[in-house]
């Protein structure tokens, strides 16, 4: 069944692994090509020395670019994810927001 995306940032509200750390939905087009996602930092996900836990850091980002991809490619596409990786450039303190964004731009 596919749902609409303020269905979708509704739902994403109670999912557990984004409840548990905090983290909030801030926006997500009507189309799925631009996604806001909000982190706050917080007693639940504050590591041993103050900053976001890694593991809150990754489940923000991880499922948005292949919701986006599921809602604009269709369903004659299977999309799956294969694996993922993040690169640490800085800790993370106070709030972080991660925007993706699909282009609808031809090359």
């Amino acid at each position: 069944m596919k749902m609409s995306a303020r269905m979708l940032r509704r739902g994403m509200k109670y999912w557990p692994p984004f409840l548990g750390a905090g983290i909030r939905v801030k926006s997500m087009a009507d189309d799925f090509r631009d996604a806001v996602v909000e982190l706050k930092l917080g007693r639940l996900n504050r590591n041993y020395v103050g900053t976001h836990f890694g593991g809150s850091l990754y489940a923000m980002t991880d499922p948005f670019f292949m919701v986006m991809l599921l809602h604009n490619l269709g369903s004659d596409y299977l999309v799956w994810d294969k694996e993922g990786r993040i690169e640490y450039l800085a800790p993370g303190r106070g709030t972080v927001h991660a925007h993706f964004s699909r282009s609808s731009r031809s090359t």
